[in-house]
């Protein structure tokens, strides 16, 4: 993939949410704005199709069925919400800055803030979330 394409499809969030916004009709009530992001290609989010553009990024409050081994707050469910409305779902895994090693690539935090960058091998936009301690990554494959 070229210097030029990879770089149009890296893009960057338009700015974090607030954390006490309240939800718009068809979202899930108690849902709160974890980040606006803008999505240039489209993407599959829990099997709907998003279409690029413009995304409030939700969390919902809903936490999957962890897998075994896993802590009950590895996870959490996001809504991809246009014009207050929810048109996609998926889930956020969110790493926190007290477990991470203390050795190795993995133990470097990150810096705060929203990107939404293209993963190596072009398969997969990955938004990440970083705020206050948490931080949230979402794997959306691409179309």
């Amino acid at each position: 993939m070229g210097q030029l394409l990879l770089s149009t499809l890296l893009v960057f969030a338009m700015s974090a949410g607030s954390p006490n916004a309240q939800s718009s009709a068809g979202a899930t009530a108690g849902a709160s704005v974890l980040a606006t992001v803008q999505i240039s290609i489209p993407v599959l989010a829990g099997g709907t199709l998003l279409a690029a553009g413009k995304y409030e990024v939700r969390l919902t409050g809903e936490q999957p069925t962890p897998r075994v081994g896993q802590p009950r707050n590895a996870q959490e469910s996001v809504e991809f919400v246009v014009n207050g409305k929810a048109v996609a779902r998926d889930v956020a895994e969110i790493l926190y800055d007290d477990d991470l090693p203390s050795i190795g690539a993995s133990s470097q935090r990150a810096k705060t803030g929203t990107r939404v960058e293209l993963l190596k091998g072009g398969e997969f936009l990955r938004i990440s979330v970083k705020r206050a301690h948490e931080r949230y990554l979402i794997h959306l494959p691409l179309q």
